[in-house]
């Protein structure tokens, strides 16, 4: 059994690591999903980041975010311990009671990983998706909204922030990030377009927001407590949808949570999206 360390990440780590992840994604699902850009983005913004190493350079790494862990072993380097020691190093960097680890259902030994390593399945995060039909739904906004995409301000971005902390506050396990980290991974990212970053605005104050990629995927999703119930979620997203196929892209995606306080899964099954992947989340702790 080949030897191995396990060290905190350097910055010319950053590509090693990536093309794990790269590999991962193109042999589960035939692409990859993720770009370089945003996978660095998302570990600049992680409180602490581990490589493993044997003598055939990185085989494995694990970022943690408060009790978010994120975590990959080359399938070659697999059954060598090397899996336990990266959750370990990143278990003893959380900076809250609980933890989580994701898993991808369709990859069983995830989910036996996790339970030997003393995680039980808490929730299930669900990628949701649809074919844009040819006749779209005009939004219907609530008296008193207006839509219009984001301008640019760092007010407004500021406002933005606070509007999604304010909304995913109700999930237990929200770790909100600074604005500067939340700034980096969105405004950074290449898939960055602020024509697809809807505001929804009453009486001068954004109330509802869907922030989009310019691929066609709806990144968040939130209208302001006071306002939900009245139509607000389900008018942003057909005005994305919309968009979307005016610029002639085929498909929407989103990702969702099975706990989600608001049930949002059942907007988005009502808009005709349907469920296409599952990935499950173990925990490890108390959430209290």
């Amino acid at each position: 059994m080949a030897e191995f360390s396990v060290r905190p990440a350097q910055p010319e780590d950053s590509e090693a690591v990536f093309q794990l992840f790269a590999d991962w994604q193109a042999s589960h699902f035939g692409e990859v999903e993720i770009g370089p850009e945003m996978f660095a983005t998302t570990l600049a913004g992680a409180d602490s980041v581990f490589v493993a190493e044997t003598e055939d350079g990185i085989v494995g790494h694990a970022d943690v975010d408060g009790g978010w862990i994120g975590l990959g072993v080359a399938p070659a380097a697999r059954r060598r311990g090397i899996g336990t020691a990266l959750l370990a190093e990143a278990e003893s960097a959380a900076t809250t009671d609980s933890t989580w680890l994701t898993g991808l259902r369709a990859e069983p030994a995830a989910a036996a990983f996790a339970a030997a390593s003393g995680y039980e399945k808490a929730w299930e995060v669900w990628l949701m998706g649809i074919d844009l039909p040819e006749d779209i739904s005009e939004p219907q906004w609530p008296e008193g909204v207006t839509v219009r995409t984001y301008g640019g301000e760092e007010a407004e971005a500021r406002e933005i922030k606070d509007l999604l902390d304010l909304a995913y506050a109700e999930e237990f396990h929200h770790h909100p990030a600074t604005f500067e980290n939340w700034s980096r991974f969105m405004f950074d990212d290449p898939m960055f377009d602020a024509g697809v970053w809807f505001l929804a605005v009453a009486d001068g104050k954004i109330v509802g927001a869907a922030l989009n990629w310019d691929e066609g995927y709806i990144k968040d999703l939130v209208v302001h407590p006071e306002w939900r119930g009245r139509g607000l979620g389900k008018a942003l997203v057909y005005q994305t949808f919309a968009e979307f196929k005016r610029r002639g892209l085929p498909r929407v995606t989103l990702k969702t949570d099975s706990n989600n306080p608001t049930d949002a899964w059942r907007l988005y099954e009502r808009v005709g999206m349907r469920k296409e992947r599952t990935y499950e989340i173990f925990q490890k702790g108390s959430a209290g």
